[in-house]
């Protein structure tokens, strides 16, 4: 035999003789320590001689009963009523009222904030309503044929179309207009000089 099973053995007897002599304890031995339960009462009753009730640091904790007797009374607790312990739900008018006890967590990070409102665009001219038919050179001065629908138009440089679209200059290859309301310049290609 090796020392380890040496050891080991030797150590199985010894737990084997105290498993079988080790408690000496007689059987016939009275109980220990028991908590002495004070008396029942009545709620606003005094016993003989002294109050209702005795704070409890007056009290002793632990008494010896006598070996052979039982505990003959227990104490029960007054009941507390139920709106005492658990408070009434909230109105819907309360602003506990929706609150949510068990929020979702998360571990993403937070969203990022809102950015401010943007600054509006500034108003923009609509879409120039007419559509380049053509041109002549007349007299050392441009005349374009614009038409919208069935309407033609015939232009030069400082007339004005319909009160809001002014002629403002008609140099091949582009032709100038102004939308007078927000004076902003808009132009159409006409083509080349020939």
């Amino acid at each position: 035999m090796n020392g380890r099973r040496l050891l080991l053995c030797s150590l199985l007897v010894v737990a084997a003789y105290l498993a079988v002599f080790g408690d000496k304890t007689p059987n016939d031995r009275p109980a220990g320590d028991v908590v002495q339960p004070a008396p029942a009462r009545v709620k606003g009753s005094a016993g003989p001689g002294g109050p209702a009730w005795t704070p409890a640091e007056k009290r002793p904790a632990v008494s010896r009963l006598p070996a052979g007797k039982a505990v003959s009374t227990l104490e029960v607790a007054a009941l507390v009523p139920r709106d005492k312990l658990i408070p009434a739900p909230p109105a819907p008018g309360d602003e506990q009222f929706g609150r949510d006890l068990f929020p979702a967590l998360s571990w993403a990070p937070p969203p990022p904030k809102p950015l401010p409102p943007a600054k509006p665009p500034p108003p923009m001219a609509p879409p120039v309503p007419f559509v380049y038919l053509g041109k002549k050179l007349e007299g050392g001065q441009w005349e374009a044929y614009l038409g919208r629908g069935e309407d033609v138009f015939i232009v030069r440089e400082g007339m004005k179309l319909e009160g809001i679209y002014e002629v403002k200059s008609i140099k091949p290859p582009t032709l100038t207009l102004v939308y007078v309301p927000l004076k902003q310049a808009q132009t159409i290609s006409i083509g080349g000089s020939q």
